[in-house]
Formats: structure tokens, C-alpha cells, sequence
């Protein structure tokens, strides 16, 4: 056999695409061009060579017709489409200029959202068993949201009782502390697994081996990134690294108690968690067998066979080959009979299962894994960028229907030489197709800015969207397009190509309805646009509202710092030597930022109902530092540590059923942990818990626990606070080299809570500001079109004597009564659909029709200017261009 010969299946290829009459001499030539390119370059070059000439010759003047001449005519018809729709395009500037840029915009918002969409669809789709695998969900209630944490002791029970399950684990957290090796420590937080791990999820270990990694008590696995921070390039395995506990929370919510020593871990495996997206974020993952040691040693709360504490751990399930996911439901329902149907907490327990791969996105729970998005938040994003979208092809609708009555001529000529209903319908839509594809590609360059301004927000902080484009986004993106071409050229296409031929050559023919479809579209533009204008500037006034909000204690000029494990009064007392440094006090935490602490009071009268209060452990400097105003009694005991002695607030003497603040002071109540109180003393009312958490400020009581500081709260002088703080970041390095120095400025903690309201007033703005420039396009292509068919009238009527008012008012007529009806539809309209989610709103501004008015001005404002840009063109025009023209 001859090995110095061409390529056999390029060969076939070339025969089976090229006519047969130039089969022979094309051929010829390659074969010859392959014998040149043979002697010089050898085989290798020269079939590689031969393969790129075959393919150069892949072209519609030699490619034979694989159906015969008919498709061949069709190729030409569709060819025809092509030519037509470009000279269409580029014939109405204008008009292609407000249909490509408002399809543009419109497509950039719908393009974020696939990304995000197409990102967050991606995760856990690595595990090999993610279709069999499911988390159970907990609800504790009927009507509760489930909780995402479910009783320690499912996952066992499950396995041991259901033939249908073939793993089962549980994920308990509570791992979250320092892990040291020779003088160097790292935090780590993550949970305890067990060893059968790795027969659930697919982390391959870069180090170790996962058959047994986790099989020993007190073995441990860490991410690499926590490895090279210990270990930098040394082979972790096998090394011992000591732990202390600090009570850091896996979604760093909380910055963690003083540090409890859990004893020595040794290194079984390296895990690369960052080369796969997954839910669960984790930096160590100790081995469950370590637990009964914990237990034994009350380093732990031991919650194995504890069904009603719901908060302590994650299971996760793999059913065997052939089950349904609808016998496992069956399987849980059984299971929370048999468990809870005595409970007299809760007797209406039940578990819900949820497939790996539907948890991100997935529904609202509570006890998340991890911060993401819920489905419910991508719903409303979309629903958003598709009332954008229809806005966009709604203007192209409109535009197209009112040019047509310039296309008459053309739609008869077609008909009259030949050209079908469905020829037109076909021209038309490529016609659309076209366009859309145009604004895809600008849409493309303004995804850029859109994405950046969306990675901007506060909330993308703790999301992680990785919003980066690849092929088969880019894909998708062109089948959105070439839908959204379909969907806004086919009622144009349908409309125009029914016209019979002899209306059609009619010049003054009009289209069906006298525009009175244009009408409605418009007007449902304008409508949309108010609602989104008003709900914008509500949503931003309550924002304003919450950030001006006084909470009844002083935050200005007061730092915030972790204490990280630290004693409070030996940094206390290092911080009081700085210079700047007025008042420092310690609590357990920052109060009105989300994170509070509840305890009951019952009556030492046996059978008395307890009453339930929030808690805060403050020491005796905490209330002078925040000016909390005292009422009665006396402040917080300097004397005593040990929580006994308690300063409540005036709800909580209403509360307790105290006519006045004197009359509770030194009543004694019990504590639900043991022992008793004393009221001390009453301060005037001020916020612990989060705005949108209620209107009523709750029933509170302040104690002295030394033992549950976390924080140090610092006065600062004015002048030179960030002077200050370098100087307090020096005392912390002395006294804690290990920990980075964290700190935060109360006011700016209070608006960090708000921020997540900002990020909405920011996307629903940024919507209502394309609502109104697609809406304000779509009039001006209306405008401008009205106007120009109105040349003539213009003229006569200015020779006959008309003012430019006068006809600027006969022009902009009908405009400003389709501005009128938007009005008086969307305003009643946008009141009350705000006024209802605001009633749903704890701590709310006041709102009335005062910002309606504004938003209906700040439309008409927009309405008229984009009217008048055209109609004032138009009455200036001189009459003789006009006539002329004409």
C-alpha cells in the first residue's frame, strides 16, 4: 500500500460536497498541489496541507445541492432575505438605531442573568453519584420554612431501617478554631464527617488516602490553601497539629469565644476544594470518631440521639440503583411519624428530601451551608429582565407595524411578481433576526459594564458568582437571540404579509386599527415605566429611612473589635493607654446587627408562665459608653461577673407586668438555666435587634457575664480616628501576633445591615432606567415617524399663518393623551402595589401620593422632552424644504 497519498476521508469529503462537473478538475489540482507540497514539506506537512485545501473549497458556488434544485432555489430565496433586510436596516437608520439599541440593553440585563443562571446551575455537578445523592431537610412546623439542618441521629436511623438507602452521613457542625504547628496557627472551621464521607461526595484527595482518612479518631483533612499556610511546601501527612476551639461559625457570622483546647489532630489527607464549585465550604473536615472523646470530656454537647435538637448537622444520602426518589419521601414521612408523632413540641415534624444538584439554586431555608441566592430571588431577577425584554420587542413591534405604511409599495411589487404569504413572513423575520443578532453583538460589549456594576454589590461579597463567558454560554446567548428574533418579528410579519396586493399599491393605504395597537403598546410602556419609577424612589426612601434611623443609643466614633479570643480586660487595659482612646466597654455582641441572644424569667410563684427576653452581656462601662439613659435603679454591677444582677428596659417592665421602672427594681426572677436574678435597674428603651425584625423594640435585659465577651467597643476622640486606630493596631499585635487585627465602626456596622436594601434599590433603578429609555425610544420612533408623514400639513398650515406653538401642539396631541392615560393608569396602580409590600414592612417610612406625583412628573418630563425634540424640529422646518419635499 501507498502511504504517500492524500488523506482518504478529507478525499470523501471533498466527493460527497462537490458538484460532480468540477469534481475532476478540483481534484486534479489538489492532488497535484499535494505531490508539490509532498516533495518539499514531506507527508506529514503536506496532508495537513491537503485536509486545509479541501476545506478552503467548502463553498456555495461548489457545494452541489443535497436536495435538489428546489433547495438550491431556497438557498437563493434565503439569500435574497439576507440582502433585502440589510438594505432595510441600513435604509431606516433611525428606526434600526432605537430597535438595535433598546433590544441591546434589554438583552445585556437577560444575558447577566443567564450567566448567573448558567453558574449557579453548575454546582455539584462533578460528584459522580450527585443523581442518586439528596440532603434531608428538616421542618419543624407546619407553614415553617425548612431548616436545612435536620437531629443528629437521622442519618443512622436511615441507614439502619431503610433497606432503600445505600449511604448515609452526617455533617455535624461545631468545627471552627486555631490548628497550630510549630508556632504557626491558621483558623479553620468545617464540621466533623465520617468515614464514609467520601462514598457520598467526589473530592479526591491531592494527598492521602480517602479509604481511610477519616477512619480514626482525631484524624484530620484540610483544604490546601490551609495546608501551605501551615505546612508551606512540607508533605503535611502524618504531621500533629494542636486545635483550640473558638466557636467560629462556618459562614464567619460570628468571630468566636475564647479559645478551648480540643488536644492534637493528626493530618490524614490534603483536599483541593478550589478547583471544584460545590455548596459546602469547609477548611477541615475532623473525623466523626473524635466526637465521643469531645463528648466525654464536655468539650461538646452530645446530640446523638437528640430528635428534637434540629440545628447540628447535615445529612446527606445516596439511594441505591433503582430507587425512586418517591420511596424516600415515603421512607422520611415513616420516620418522622415514628419519631415525632409523640412530641409535644413538635408533633408535626416532617423531612423533605432535595437532590445534590438542586440545592444551588435552590429554595429558601434556613441553617444554610453556605450564603447563595434562592431560587424565589432568580424568579424575580428574571421576571424583571423579561418585562425589560418584552418592552424592547414591543418597540420593535411598534415600529415595524408603523413603518410598513412605507413598505406598502414594496409588500404589493412582491405579491404582484410572485412572492407568497409565507416568502413574506420569512422576509420579515430574517429581518428581525437580523437586528437582534446586531444588538446581540452590542448587547455583548455592554454585558461587560453590566456585569462589573452587578459584581459591585454588597451582597456579591459573600455570593461568589463566577460570571466568566465560555462557549457554551456564548451558545445560549445566540439561540436567546435568534428566540427573541422570532418572537419580535413574527406579529410585523403576520400583519403586514396578509395585505392583498391592490391595498398594498394603494400610497395612502393604512395599516388596520389607525395605530391604534401602537397605542396600546406604547401606553403599556409608560405604564410600566411609572410603576418601576415609583417603586424605585419608595424603595430608596426607605433605605434612607433605615439609615437615618435612630436606634436610642450613641454609635458615633465607637470601634468595634473582635476580641478573637483575647481577655477583654487585659486588652482593655493595654487599649486605655492610647492616645484618642476615651472609653472602652466589652459585650457579647454588637447589638442591632443581627445576631441576638434570648433568655426567660419566670416568676419563683410555682406554675408561673416564663417570660421570654432578649439577652446582652455588657460590662459596667457598656451603657456610658452607648449613653443609654437610666430611668431607675442603678447601672450594670462592676462588682460582679456573673450575670445575677440585670438592668432591663421599659418593655421589659411592661412586660413582667410592672406599672412603672421603680416598681421593678429589686424584684427577683429565675433564670431558665438555673439560679436567680435581680433587677437593678431599668434604662430607657433602645434597639438590639434588626429593623426589618419588628416595629415593637423588645423586652431586653442587660447582665455582667464576663465569660461571653466577644467584643470591646471603643470611643474614639474626634479628629485623627484612623491615626487612632493604627496606634490600637499596634497594641494588638503585641498582645496577639497570630490574629489579624479586625475592627468596624458601629455607624458603619448599623449601615452595613441596610445594605442588602441598597443592592435592591440599585437593581430595581437600574431597571426603571431602562423601562424608561425603551419606553422614551419607542415614542420617539413614533414621533419621529408621525412627524415626518405630517411634513406637508406642516407647511401648508405654516404658509397659511400657523404659529411653531400652534403646530406643536397639533403634533404632540396625541402623544401627550397617550401620556395622560399612562398616568392615570399607572399612578393609582404603583400606590398601591407599594403601599402593599410597605404594609408588609416592619419600621416603614410614610408614603403617599406625593411620591407618585413626582414619578408622574419626572415620566412626563421625559415624555415631553423626547416629543418636543421632534415636533419643535418639525414646526421650525421652512415651509418650502417642506412642500418641496413633498
Amino acid at each position: 500500500m501507498n502511504k504517500n497519498t492524500p488523506p482518504s476521508i478529507p478525499r470523501k469529503f471533498f466527493l460527497w460536497y462537490c458538484k460532480e462537473r468540477f469534481q475532476e478538475s478540483i481534484m486534479g489540482d489538489l492532488e497535484e498541489q499535494f505531490e508539490e507540497d509532498l516533495e518539499n514539506h514531506g507527508l506529514i506537512k503536506a496532508r495537513r496541507k491537503f485536509v486545509w485545501n479541501v476545506l478552503r473549497f467548502f463553498r456555495p458556488g461548489i457545494i452541489k445541492a443535497a436536495f435538489g434544485g428546489q433547495k438550491l432555489n431556497t438557498y437563493g430565496m434565503f439569500k435574497n432575505y439576507f440582502k433585502v433586510g440589510i438594505r432595510n436596516i441600513l435604509k431606516y437608520k433611525m428606526f434600526s438605531f432605537i430597535n438595535v439599541f433598546g433590544l441591546a440593553v434589554a438583552m445585556s440585563v437577560c444575558m447577566l442573568i443567564i450567566l448567573m443562571l448558567y453558574d449557579q446551575k453548575s454546582y455539584d455537578q462533578f460528584h459522580e453519584k450527585k443523581d442518586q445523592v439528596h440532603r434531608i431537610l428538616g421542618k419543624p412546623e407546619k407553614g415553617s420554612m425548612p431548616y436545612a439542618t435536620i437531629p443528629l441521629p437521622l442519618s443512622k436511623t436511615l441507614k439502619e431501617d431503610y433497606p432503600i438507602i445505600e449511604e448515609a452521613i452526617a455533617l455535624r457542625r461545631g468545627v471552627g478554631g486555631d490548628a497550630s504547628f510549630n508556632q504557626k496557627t491558621v483558623e479553620m472551621k468545617g464540621y466533623f464527617a465520617p468515614s464514609s464521607f467520601f462514598n457520598i461526595f467526589s473530592f479526591p484527595l491531592v494527598k492521602g488516602d480517602q479509604s481511610t482518612a477519616l477512619d480514626e479518631p482525631n484524624s484530620l483533612i484540610i483544604t490546601k490553601e490551609k495546608a501551605y499556610q501551615l505546612f508551606n511546601s512540607e508533605n503535611p501527612i502524618g504531621k500533629q497539629v494542636t486545635f483550640e476551639d473558638r466557636g467560629l461559625h462556618i459562614m464567619d457570622i460570628e468571630d468566636g469565644r475564647s479559645p478551648v483546647d480540643w488536644g492534637s489532630y493528626t493530618v490524614t489527607g490534603v483536599i483541593d476544594l478550589s478547583s471544584y464549585k460545590t455548596h459546602l465550604k469547609f477548611d477541615a473536615l475532623v473525623s466523626s470518631a473524635t466526637l465521643p472523646a469531645l463528648y466525654k470530656d464536655s468539650l461538646l454537647a452530645d446530640v446523638s440521639e437528640k430528635w428534637e435538637t434540629y440545628y447540628t448537622a447535615y445529612s446527606f444520602i445516596s439511594l441505591k440503583e433503582g430507587t425512586q426518589r418517591a420511596e424516600l419521601d415515603i421512607a422520611l414521612a415513616d420516620l418522622a411519624q415514628r419519631k415525632y408523632a409523640d412530641s409535644e413540641n413538635y408533633p408535626d415534624f416532617t423531612f423533605i428530601s432535595q437532590s445534590l444538584s438542586k440545592i444551588t439554586p435552590g429554595i429558601l431555608v434556613n441553617n444554610e451551608a453556605t450564603f447563595r441566592l434562592p431560587e424565589v430571588a432568580y424568579y424575580i431577577l428574571s421576571l424583571l429582565a423579561l418585562v425589560i425584554m418584552i418592552m424592547a420587542c414591543l418597540n420593535y413591534t411598534n415600529l415595524s407595524i408603523a413603518r410598513s405604511l412605507s413598505r406598502m409599495k414594496e409588500i404589493g411589487v412582491r405579491k404582484v411578481t410572485g412572492a407568497t404569504r409565507k416568502n413574506l413572513i420569512f422576509q420579515f423575520l430574517t429581518e428581525s433576526i437580523i437586528t437582534v443578532m446586531i444588538a446581540l453583538i452590542i448587547a455583548t460589549g455592554m454585558l461587560y459594564f453590566t456585569k462589573e456594576a452587578f459584581m459591585g454589590l454588597w451582597f456579591n461579597k459573600y455570593l461568589n458568582f463566577d460570571l466568566s463567558s465560555s462557549l457554551p454560554v456564548y451558545l445560549i446567548f445566540v439561540v436567546f437571540a435568534f428566540l427573541i428574533g422570532i418572537i419580535a418579528g413574527t406579529y410585523p410579519a403576520l400583519l403586514l404579509s396578509k395585505r392583498q396586493p391592490i391595498h398594498a399599491l394603494k400610497t395612502n393605504a393604512t395599516p388596520a386599527g389607525k395605530w391604534g395597537m401602537q397605542k396600546i403598546l406604547n401606553v403599556s410602556q409608560f405604564v410600566v415605566s411609572l410603576i418601576f419609577i415609583v417603586t424605585s424612589m419608595v424603595i430608596y426612601n426607605q433605605f434612607k429611612f433605615y439609615t437615618e434611623f435612630e436606634y436610642g443609643f450613641q454609635s458615633e466614633n465607637i470601634v468595634n473589635i473582635p476580641l478573637q479570643g483575647n481577655d477583654h480586660e487585659m486588652l482593655t487595659n493595654e487599649l486605655s493607654s492610647v492616645a484618642g482612646v476615651t472609653t472602652i466597654s466589652a459585650c457579647d455582641y454588637v447589638p442591632a446587627t443581627g445576631v441576638t441572644n434570648i433568655t426567660e424569667f419566670t416568676s419563683p410563684e410555682e406554675g408561673a408562665d416564663p417570660f421570654v427576653l432578649l439577652k446582652l452581656n455588657v460590662d459596667e462601662d457598656f451603657m456610658k459608653n452607648l449613653e443609654l439613659e437610666l430611668l431607675a435603679g442603678k447601672g450594670i454591677s462592676s462588682t460582679d461577673n456573673s450575670g445575677k444582677y440585670v438592668v432591663i428596659n421599659e418593655s421589659a417592665v411592661e412586660k413582667l407586668g410592672y406599672e412603672n421602672p421603680q416598681e421593678a427594681v429589686g424584684n427577683i426572677w429565675d433564670r431558665e438555666s438555673g439560679g436567680s436574678v435581680q433587677i437593678v435597674g431599668v434604662v430607657k428603651n433602645f434597639r438590639a435587634s434588626l429593623l426589618v425584625n419588628g416595629t415593637e423594640i423588645r423586652p431586653l435585659a442587660l447582665a455582667n457575664d464576663a465569660s461571653t465577651f466577644n467584643y470591646l467597643n471603643v470611643r474614639i476622640s474626634e479628629g485623627s480616628p484612623l491615626g487612632t486606630i493604627a496606634d490600637i493596631e499596634q497594641v494588638w499585635k503585641k498582645i496577639d501576633p497570630v490574629h489579624e487585627f479586625k475592627y468596624e465602626f458601629f455607624d458603619n456596622e448599623l449601615s452595613n445591615t441596610n445594605l442588602a436594601i441598597f443592592d435592591i434599590v440599585s437593581i430595581i433603578g437600574y431597571i426603571s432606567f431602562l423601562a424608561i429609555l425603551i419606553a422614551c425610544l419607542g415614542m420617539l420612533g413614533m414621533a419621529t415617524y408621525s412627524t415626518e408623514r405630517r411634513m406637508k400639513e406642516v407647511g401648508i398650515r405654516k404658509v397659511l399663518g400657523a404659529a411653531e406653538m400652534r403646530i406643536i401642539l397639533i403634533l404632540s396631541k396625541s402623544f401627550l393623551k397617550l401620556l395622560a392615560i399612562s398616568i392615570l393608569i399607572a399612578a393609582p396602580l404603583s400606590y398601591f402595589i407599594n403601599q402593599f409590600w410597605l404594609d408588609n414592612l416592619p419600621n416603614r417610612m410614610d408614603f403617599g401620593f406625593g411620591t407618585v406625583v413626582i414619578g408622574s412628573l419626572l415620566m412626563l418630563g421625559l415624555g415631553l422632552l423626547t416629543i418636543g425634540s421632534q415636533t419643535i424640529r418639525a414646526a421650525r422646518q421652512n415651509p418650502v424644504e417642506s412642500l418641496k419635499d413633498e
